[in-house]
């Protein structure tokens, strides 16, 4: 065979193995990567390998190559619709979700059981925000590698209901101006916006140890109805070890 005649037949054999690829995976549905068990990240890997062996291996006839990929998520697909109809197999192949942290302690046991360690544990907690494991009630490690957190209840932001603010607040926590205090300035018009008392603000910030409003650099109440505060000249270590 030719250079020439080679090079045409991979590039029928890619298209082919492109465009039943792609027809795969829409018969086989769409998840966000997010919400890939391992099987699924597995499975997904095994078939695009597959596709990419018929398209360069010339010495697997096409058709071959094409009934692999038909089977393999035929495959597939007989195990999604089983673990939808069974919650035993569901368990057994997608995994289960499992405690590693309980009131602030960690469960050495629960952890080491999906092969976590220590480090692996600080690493999530803290790309989810938290870098004390004592202001964890509960986490749970879900089956796509996920950790999911529940603060207890004295580290959990503040809401709209925790601070008995007015319901016209809530009703405008939509409100294009947000912000309630910066730059040391308190934010007249949107007090007004939300229905808050200064008085009401000021005792927030003595709340928080602030004696003015000058030593804040925002104050904000979010679309999610917490209360955010800033301090001016927040202090932090040169390095993070």
């Amino acid at each position: 065979m030719t250079d020439a005649a080679l090079f045409w037949e991979i590039a029928i054999r890619t298209s082919i193995s492109f465009l039943l690829l792609l027809l795969l995976i829409r018969i086989m549905g769409r998840k966000q990567i997010s919400q890939l068990t391992f099987f699924d990240y597995i499975t997904s890997i095994s078939i695009g390998s597959i596709a990419a062996v018929v398209a360069i291996d010339t010495s697997i006839p096409l058709i071959v190559g094409i009934f692999a990929l038909i089977v393999w998520t035929v495959c597939i697909m007989a195990v999604n619709l089983l673990t939808l109809k069974s919650v035993p197999a569901r368990k057994f192949i997608d995994g289960t979700p499992i405690m590693v942290i309980y009131d602030g302690k960690i469960l050495e046991k629960n952890l080491g059981s999906r092969f976590y360690n220590a480090h692996d544990l600080l690493m999530e907690l803290r790309e989810n925000g938290v870098f004390d494991p004592n202001e964890v009630q509960v986490a749970i490690a879900e089956p796509n590698g996920k950790l999911s957190i529940l603060k207890k209840s004295q580290y959990q932001p503040i809401t709209v209901k925790d601070l008995n603010l007015p319901p016209s607040t809530q009703a405008a926590s939509w409100f294009a101006g947000k912000e309630l205090i910066v730059d040391g300035k308190i934010m007249e018009e949107n007090l007004t916006a939300f229905g808050i008392q200064k008085e009401w603000l000021n005792e927030q910030l003595k709340n928080q140890g602030i004696t003015q409003a000058s030593e804040v650099l925002l104050a904000t109440i979010t679309p999610e109805g917490t209360l955010y505060l800033d301090k001016k000249k927040d202090a932090a270590p040169l390095n993070v070890t």
